[in-house]
Parts: C-alpha cells; structure tokens; sequence
C-alpha cells in the first residue's frame, strides 16, 4: 500500500553556512525526508538536534571549508545520535501511537561544488532532482549526507483520502526536534505524489489554461538509450530563483499526451519547506532573510520517465500555490534497431561536475559519485567520471562554456570488442547555412564502459570565437565496420 503525502516533501533548510576565510557561521544545510507509507507502516524521518551544541558552535563560528573532516566532524556533533524507540513518544491525531522501531539513515541531500559554484541538490519523493540556485559568492561547503532517525508505527484505520497530524516528542532535555507534521490515507504512484492533493489540482488547471505565465520556465526533453529497456527521457526545467517563494512548498506536474491527444502519462514532485514552526526551529545569532537567501531556492528540476517510441506533446507546469508557468514542447521518442549504430538526441549543458574523487573511495560528495543506486528511475548523466546537467535554457552567452550530452549505441561490441567508434561535431549557421566549425573525427574510446554497448559522451565546446546569432550543432558517429548514424542536432542561440 502507498499513500499520498500532504504538504510533507523534502525540507532543505540551512542551519548555518560556512564562510569561507570568515570566522563565522551562518549556515549547515540539513535535509528533512518525506514521511513515506508503506505496505502496513508510517516511516517518519526525524531529525534531533543538540540545543546547548548548536548555540556553542554558533557562537564559536570558526568552521572553514577546506578541512572538511572538521566541518563534517562538526556537523555530526550537532546531532543526537544513538536514540531508541524509548526516548520517541508519536501522537497520531492526538493518540499515541506504539513505534514499532526505529533506524537511522543518510538523507538524499548533497552539497554540490561545479564550475558554476556551490548549490544543494536533493531528491524529492517524485524520484526527481531539485536543484537550488548557486550560493552567494564567499559561501561554500563539501558537507557529508546527514543522518536522521526514521520513525516506524503501525498505520491507523482511516477512510480514504483523510489527512492526519503528527507529533513527534523525544525525551531529551534540550534538543532541537524536526519532523513533518501531516500524511494523508490517499494511494497514488511513486513517481506522482501531487495526485490528488490540493496544490495538484491547481496544477493541473494551470497546466489545461492558456493564460499568461507569470513563472517563465524553460523546459527540454531528450531521449536516451539503453541496451534492453524502454528508451527513457530526460527532462530538464529551469527558471529564475526569484520566480517563487523560497519558503513556499513548490510542485512541478508534467503530463504526456499522444498525438490524438489523449494522455499517456504523468509524473509530478515536490519541494516542500513546511512542517517545522520557527519557533521550534533555531536561527543563527543574527540571521536575517536577504538576498543571500537565493542559495537555498530551488531553480532546476531534473526527472526522468520510459516512454516507447512515438510523437508526443510534453506539458509541464511548475508552481508554489500562488505562482505557476507552464510550458510545453513536442516529443519525438525513436524507435532504434538494435542490431544498428545508433545515437541518441543531443542535451546543451551549462553546469558539470567533477564525481571522479567519489569514486576513487571518500563519500559521495553528490549522488552523482553513484556508487550507491538511488531509489526510483533517475539515473544520472555521468561521462568519463563528469556528471552533465541538461539546460533547457539554449541561450549561451559569450563567455560561457557550452557542454554537450548524448549516447552512442555500438551493439559490435558484444561479439567484436576491439571495435571503434568516433564521433564528428560541426556548428553551422542558422541564418546564412555556413559552417563554422567542423572537427576531425574524435575517438569515442576514453568514454567507452567496459561490456555495455551505451557509450556515454559529454563534452566541452568553444563557443567564445562566434558572433551573436542563431547556431546549429550536428554530431555523427562512425564505426570501424563502415556503419554511420544519421546527423543528431540541437540548436542554440549566443548573446
């Protein structure tokens, strides 16, 4: 059994923030999961923090970013570990409830360095990645998964769609308690936890109306191959941080209709910083709400669903309650001959990050490190140990660096392995048809994964030596066996 979720999702609030060449803190960023059901069990994640320790590192404040080991030492000393099921007391709508056990795990939240800057990124309960803003210039941190306590008890009996409110209690003096507060009796897929609730069905007028937006949002959407499943696609959406609340619960609803209109599927998420009361929850000395805040608002969202080969219309609305944007953009999903060379469509990156110090063995500094599967379908876009985040923003400004993702599907390499692929990028103008650049062809060889016939590229393009305007970027792949694919292309505009 599955239930819905109501206003409980991910909760990522900074508690303080770690100046870098300051003495100060400000801020460490701690997540709050989602209450989740499942089969006959409530599962609320809780997190216990120490009162007296939280206000003498506060103001202590001399925490710096390049000794990790200290900021994460730190981090953990903030909490309250070793707690049994003896020290929870649960109220279920005012009833104690008897807890069945308790464990403790590591939240789905990293601290993320790219060449951008540093950002949070976490998964909501939809399976998606949400992404904050980069942070304030000065700002930094390389913070471990924190741990939180995770509440098991029987579910009650309750009709079909009734909410209920939570209350956790510990028995510990002093200490700092954050827990979600509410979950509501209403089944629904795990990829769709807005199904059914009340922002949902806003939503979902949003997404049917054809009135202005005040949310602009830019939306991409690229297929992707794998050796024996259903071709699955990225979708990517980005928007300005300042487009919604940084303290309102923010949902993203996404449909797919066929081309006779009916729909086929749908996947909704959810960012959600409701559940604690300020006053139950401590501030550093000092702290105000400014434009500094920007760091902890979201403003790109990543998921990824399985579709089968087809044309389709892909309709996504994003929103706070109050605010919401919509867009849409056709979806072509190609059918690929396995037997075949193949290549997947072209995703335009701004943002990379480097996982290769994840997986040479220190903890995942991002879920992209991936030595660990995540829950659900997303799988990240990682390409010779660099994760590639999708933009469906295709305006590059001079001095930005372009970066391309796409997939090469080689199935020779199953009875030839000593097979060779390479690929060949050109970049023609859009206004007058010149090419303006066409390369040599490339070795795919230092992106090949030993045994799977994917063959993941990601790769850096200069783009500071073409005049503004309108650009089209093709790439091809060849074999040794004299196989080539058709062109692949993207556009993309320079400011």
């Amino acid at each position: 059994m599955t239930m819905r979720l109501a206003g409980i999702a991910k909760w990522n609030t900074r508690i303080f923030a770690l100046m870098a060449g300051a003495s100060s803190l400000c801020s460490l960023a701690l997540a709050q999961d989602p209450i989740r059901v499942e089969t006959s069990q409530v599962l609320v994640p809780v997190i216990v923090i120490d009162k007296k320790r939280f206000d003498q590192v506060s103001k202590e404040g001399s925490i710096y970013t390049n000794l990790p080991g200290m900021v994460n030492a730190v981090a953990s000393s903030i909490l309250v570990h070793g707690l049994t099921a003896a020290d929870f007391q649960v109220l279920d709508d005012g009833k104690e409830q008897s807890i069945q056990n308790i464990t403790e795990e590591s939240s789905l939240y990293w601290d993320v360095h790219d060449n951008i800057g540093h950002h949070t990124e976490y998964l909501g309960p939809g399976g998606g990645k949400w992404s904050t803003a980069e942070w304030p210039p000065g700002i930094s941190g390389d913070i471990e998964p924190p741990q939180h306590y995770v509440v098991a008890y029987a579910v009650p009996v309750s009709p079909e769609g009734s909410c209920h409110h939570i209350n956790i209690r510990v028995n510990r003096l002093n200490t700092y308690v954050a827990a979600r507060g509410e979950y509501c009796n209403t089944q629904h897929s795990a990829s769709d936890p807005l199904k059914g609730t009340s922002l949902g069905a806003q939503m979902e007028s949003h997404l049917a109306s054809t009135s202005g937006k005040k949310v602009y949002i830019s939306l991409l959407a690229t297929t992707l191959y794998s050796a024996n499943e259903t071709p699955r696609v990225h979708i990517a959406l980005n928007w300005p941080w300042e487009s919604l609340k940084a303290e309102s619960s923010k949902g993203v609803l996404g449909m797919v209709f066929n081309k006779e209109g009916s729909l086929i599927t749908r996947f909704s998420d959810l960012a959600d910083r409701e559940g604690v009361s300020g006053r139950d929850w401590p501030n550093s000395p000092g702290h105000t709400t400014t434009r500094g805040e920007m760091g902890v608002v979201e403003s790109r969202y990543e998921t990824q669903i399985k579709l089968p080969p087809g044309e389709y219309e892909l309709r996504v609305v994003l929103g706070d309650g109050k605010r919401f944007g919509r867009a849409e953009i056709p979806l072509t999903v190609d059918a690929f001959d396995r037997k075949e060379l193949a290549i997947s469509a072209i995703s335009l990156c701004k943002q990379i990050d480097d996982v290769s110090a994840s997986s040479s063995g220190r903890p995942s500094a991002l879920a992209g490190a991936w030595t660990a599967k995540l829950p659900g379908n997303y799988v990240p876009l990682v390409s010779d140990d660099i994760e590639f985040k999708p933009t469906g923003d295709t305006r590059f400004k001079k001095d930005e660096t372009l970066y391309t993702y796409f997939e090469v599907y080689e199935p020779l390499f199953a009875a030839e392995p000593s097979t060779t692929v390479e690929i060949r990028v050109r970049i023609v103008d859009l206004k007058t048809g010149e090419v303006r650049s066409d390369s040599a062809p490339v070795s795919a060889a230092p992106y090949v994964k030993p045994g799977s016939p994917v063959i993941p590229i990601g790769r850096k393009t200069n783009i500071s030596n073409l005049p503004k305007g309108s650009y089209r970027l093709d790439v091809q792949a060849t074999d040794s066996a004299g196989k080539s694919t058709a062109w692949r292309s993207v556009s993309f505009t320079v400011e």
